[in-house]
């Protein structure tokens, strides 16, 4: 909660700016710079730097993984989300505090800053989400975790510590092993993800290329097309999934003998 000094010592300070006065005493002496100092410590409300502390170094451990891969959003961003999210909610609860206090006919909604601050994160997340070229959509695992250092921030002002440092720690895990889980599980599978890339005079030819895909043993799990205004040349994006067996040089070899086809790509992809 707001301490009753701290608002009349800012009333006070106010106060002597609109009257002109000086703001310190011309004989302040080193007594009085001491009693200031003592007092100051004394009401300081350790439990809000605690709060602070806390988010920094939990969004500094959300950030490390990110970091190493050189993504867009490290750990600098991920201490000020941190940060930034716990002081409003700090705010956003002893500001409610206070001001019912005042009067019994104040009634505010301790969360109601923090809540806001769930919807505008969104929009920086929104940020780091890139659709590319071929149809592949990155940067989602960057976006949540913008948004769980903005979760661990609110959960941290509104003092929950033991499930924050849970879902950290745990988050932390999950980023740092779970492509190693992954590629684990897609082994024992044993299917691999293909990817093929060409281009197209004439969509007549697209079934051949179909059909040599099938006499290869992949399922064809998504097919894009797209027209460049230019030139009226069709660009092929097929996705399938293989037998672990299967060569891409092989299916590579028995595309490029169809006709029409140009700018063949063939390779293995993670997603």
């Amino acid at each position: 909660m707001v301490k009753p000094h701290a608002c009349y010592a800012w009333g006070l300070f106010l106060q002597k700016i609109i009257q002109n006065q000086p703001l310190v005493k011309r004989n302040f002496s080193m007594d009085d710079l001491l009693y200031s100092i003592t007092r100051t410590l004394a009401n300081f409300d350790y439990n809000t730097l605690i709060k602070l502390c806390l988010a920094c170094f939990l969004g500094s451990l959300i950030g490390l993984e990110r970091e190493k891969k050189r993504k867009p959003v490290g750990i600098k961003t991920c201490m000020i989300i941190s940060v930034t999210t716990c002081l409003l909610t700090i705010v956003s609860i002893q500001a409610a505090e206070y001001y019912a206090a005042l009067s019994d006919n104040i009634r505010t909604d301790p969360m109601r800053l923090a809540a806001q601050v769930i919807s505008g994160i969104g929009f920086i997340g929104t940020g780091v989400i890139m659709h590319r070229t071929n149809d592949v959509v990155s940067g989602i695992t960057t976006a949540a975790m913008i948004w769980a250092a903005a979760a661990v921030g609110i959960s941290i002002g509104a003092g929950f510590y033991q499930a924050v440092i849970i879902v950290t720690v745990a988050m932390f895990f999950i980023l740092k092993y779970s492509s190693m889980i992954t590629r684990h599980i897609r082994k024992q599978d044993k299917i691999e993800r293909l990817r093929v890339q060409l281009e197209l005079k004439d969509l007549d030819h697209l079934q051949p290329i179909l059909d040599t895909l099938d006499a290869n043993d992949c399922t064809v799990s998504s097919l894009n097309i797209k027209e460049r205004e230019q030139d009226n040349i069709l660009s092929i994006t097929i996705n399938a999934k293989t037998p672990e067996e299967n060569s891409s040089y092989h299916i590579y070899r028995d595309l490029k003998v169809l006709e029409g086809l140009h700018n063949i790509e063939v390779k293995y992809v993670m997603d």
